[in-house]
């Protein structure tokens, strides 16, 4: 039986790799390594915060080791991660599953730290308290790098207005 944090930190792993094979790596990684420091764990942060950032380390080592750009495109059809809704019509799924693969190739091109941010917040929906003790970083830290990753994010979605309006600010 798995553990109850082993699909939170398998998805984590997926959203920060894009490949399900290096995803069911780096979570099988990090399951052991969160068995060899389990010892360690002084319970400061959540039991999922302090694993969690154990699968953040190792799909940073992995990412370093393979020097080569994060693969988000085939992340639908791997996950299920969105359904087209049956009750749309052609053109608004076609629209609904263009406009998902533009956004996972943005997060793609964020610097690693802002994909990390937005990949823990926004799809992960973990805290910011949880994020900052995860990232070993500040609670204004986490606010204002993900206020910048989220910028960045909108300024390269901006080339594709006719699926990402964006309101004026």
């Amino acid at each position: 039986m798995a553990a109850p944090c082993e699909k939170k930190v398998y998805f984590t792993c997926l959203r920060m790799l894009g490949n399900e094979q290096d995803a069911q790596d780096c979570a099988q990684e990090t399951m052991l390594r969160a068995f060899r420091a389990f010892e360690s764990f002084r319970g400061d942060a959540s039991f999922s915060t302090w694993i969690i950032r154990i699968a953040m380390n190792c799909c940073n080592d992995f990412l370093r080791k393979q020097k080569n750009v994060v693969s988000l495109d085939g992340l639908q059809e791997e996950t299920g991660y969105q359904e087209v809704d049956r009750g749309k019509g052609p053109y608004q799924q076609l629209e609904d599953k263009e406009r998902m693969r533009l956004l996972y190739a943005a997060i793609r091109q964020l610097k690693e730290e802002y994909r990390q941010l937005i990949v823990l917040r926004d799809m992960q929906h973990f805290s910011y308290e949880e994020i900052a003790d995860m990232l070993n970083l500040s609670l204004g830290t986490v606010k204002s790098r993900l206020n910048r990753a989220r910028k960045e994010l909108c300024e390269i979605l901006r080339k594709h207005a006719e699926l990402f309006p964006f309101r004026s600010v």
